[in-house]
């Protein structure tokens, strides 16, 4: 059977760097997924963790896997060697004071994953990384989002690195994201997931600001808050008739 994960980075919102899509915006998440009995997972900012620990407390204990997405949110391919040591140490060390257990599953801020990070991935025992999106063309529509673009056939689907799984995010010459929810027009969305459903094991990503307002956002403008929830609302629907939803690890396991 084909299957499907909903991943979503959970990190500063998005426009002034406050915690709404934290505190409001993870609330409409969880309720809609709950309508289809879906278990998501969460890639959450190190300092959040620490910030709000009751709410991936929780989370975790309903079934919702949670994987790391940095310290604050910072492009890991801009640190030097012993500053992504340093982050990595320190964001693993709160996320085993709050979840008692050691983290599997790591996604970059902004995809922004390297060789040496996916060392030290290694060297801290993580089962995997979600941070790739080969054959992703929005570059040419949204030039001054700043993602390394790989167009490797073979690195679309899942696999092993050394002792490290690489779950790439699918992409169908736009990303399989909230962000193209919102870019296309309502009919051609429509005809875009019945593209994707022919992937085998797809990886859908978000982030927690998508859950809120933001006013600021040429993006939100175009897709409001309401439209998004409806869109986001019907791509579930649609896949939970041919797709069983998985976490990230459950896909790493029975690929």
């Amino acid at each position: 059977m084909k299957s499907i994960n909903i991943s979503i980075d959970v990190e500063p919102d998005l426009y002034g760097g406050k915690f709404e899509g934290i505190t409001k915006g993870l609330d409409k998440f969880i309720g809609i997924l709950n309508k289809y009995n879906i278990k998501a997972t969460l890639f959450v900012t190190a300092e959040i963790l620490d910030k709000y620990p009751k709410i991936f407390q929780n989370l975790k204990k309903q079934g919702y896997e949670i994987g790391l997405h940095g310290y604050k949110h910072e492009r890991f391919d801009e640190l030097d060697l012993k500053e992504k040591k340093e982050l990595l140490k320190k964001s693993v060390k709160i996320y085993k004071n709050v979840l008692k257990e050691n983290p599997k599953g790591f996604r970059a801020p902004q995809h922004s994953i390297d060789n040496e990070t996916l060392t030290l991935l290694e060297d801290y025992n993580f089962k995997y990384d979600s941070s790739t999106i080969p054959w992703n063309f929005h570059h040419i529509f949204l030039p001054q989002i700043k993602i390394k673009f790989d167009y490797n056939f073979k690195k679309m689907k899942i696999h092993k690195m050394n002792n490290l799984y690489e779950i790439p995010i699918t992409s169908f010459i736009l990303p399989f994201s909230a962000l193209t929810i919102r870019f296309l027009p309502f009919f051609i969305f429509k005809i875009y997931i019945r593209f994707v459903n022919l992937f085998k094991n797809k990886i859908f990503f978000m982030h927690s600001w998508d859950f809120i307002k933001l006013k600021k956002s040429r993006l939100y403008n175009r897709c409001p808050l309401k439209e998004f929830l409806k869109r986001f609302d019907y791509m579930l629907n649609y896949f939970n008739k041919n797709n069983e939803f998985k976490t990230i690890e459950s896909m790493c396991l029975y690929d």
